[in-house]
């Protein structure tokens, strides 16, 4: 059997097994069945495309190639004199039928298919992914995701997202992020896009990150680790993992980052920017844990720290000057 004619073959068993499954009376050989043939990975991995293709149903109910689907399934279970049809020896209720129809239909369609997701200035959002994965977007962020049935991949237009990857490897889970590539299989790490290339960060597994040329860098990165591809001569470095995806929890920790730097962070989550006016203590390290959507809090504690004042302009924005009246009250 050639490997598409398997696939298929898995494909069809998949959707077998889900109309069975869903009748209101499910018989002992029947569970003990499935859980037989689930136990290979393959199998696992074919049901659990059905099932989210089934929960997917509500998402392409206005797709005008899957409602053909649909009315043509619908079609051919009313041709039908019997309330239900069958498959060895259980008997499949037509509402199961058509699930099956449109299960195994349209699943060339719906892999195929791309859905766009973002964020706007200063919100946070959680996709869950019919795989099982989920993806934490940060601010001003945008993804692009295709699954098919030989791979998933998510293109990171812009900003940053945290990845939490159920493992399939039947499907390899990448993620694209100008011209660097990230290859996960079950494991936890952040992408944060920067121009052509992006920085990653693992938490948990194992991720290879590599470029798009021909003779590209490769890197294998261990949890605890970071890599920026904006350079072909970056080299991977150990980092504070819970200051780097602090974010995903609204906070933003700072641990040695430089005053200036701190306040470019501030202001990705801020749609009225701090404009940092004091070259006296923009390249002084500042250390401590802000809320992200917080820009006042943060000036606040700059203001009472270093020789500097804050003003409010016109259009709202927050002005930070040099103040040489002011003594630094920072340990």
């Amino acid at each position: 059997m050639t490997a598409d004619k398997d696939i298929e073959a898995r494909r069809r068993e998949a959707a077998h097994w889900f109309a069975r499954l869903n009748q209101k009376r499910v018989s002992a050989t029947d569970v003990t069945g499935f859980s037989q043939w689930r136990r290979s990975p393959e199998n696992a991995a074919a049901y659990a495309r059905v099932e989210a293709l089934w929960d997917a149903a509500d998402t392409l109910a206005g797709d005008p190639d899957v409602e053909r689907l649909r009315q043509a399934a619908r079609g051919r279970a009313n041709r039908s004199r019997r309330p239900a049809w069958k498959t060895g020896k259980a008997l499949v209720p037509a509402g199961a039928a058509l699930a099956l129809a449109l299960a195994v239909a349209a699943a060339p369609i719906w892999a195929g298919r791309s859905r766009a997701y973002d964020t706007e200035v200063g919100e946070r959002r959680v996709v869950a992914l019919n795989d099982g994965s989920e993806i934490t977007l940060d601010t001003n962020s945008a993804i692009r995701v295709r699954f098919t049935r030989d791979g998933r991949r998510v293109e990171l237009i812009r900003g940053q997202a945290f990845f939490e990857v159920q493992g399939d490897t039947a499907r390899p889970f990448v993620v694209l992020a100008g011209r660097t590539d990230v290859t996960a299989l079950g494991t936890q790490f952040d992408v944060r896009r920067l121009g052509s290339g992006a920085r990653v960060t693992l938490v948990e597994g194992r991720v290879e990150v590599t470029t798009r040329s021909a003779d590209g860098p490769r890197w294998t990165l261990s949890p605890g680790e970071q890599v920026s591809t904006t350079t072909a001569r970056s080299a991977v470095q150990k980092v504070n993992v819970e200051a780097e995806t602090s974010w995903t929890a609204g906070r933003l920790i700072f641990d040695g980052d430089t005053v200036e730097a701190a306040v470019a962070e501030i202001n990705r989550y801020n749609r009225v920017p701090i404009v940092l006016e004091a070259p006296g203590i923009a390249r002084i390290a500042v250390s401590g844990a802000f809320d992200s959507r917080d820009a006042a809090g943060f000036v606040s504690a700059l203001t009472a720290l270093y020789p500097v004042t804050a003003t409010t302009a016109p259009d709202g924005r927050i002005v930070i000057r040099d103040d040489p009246t002011k003594k630094s009250t920072a340990p």
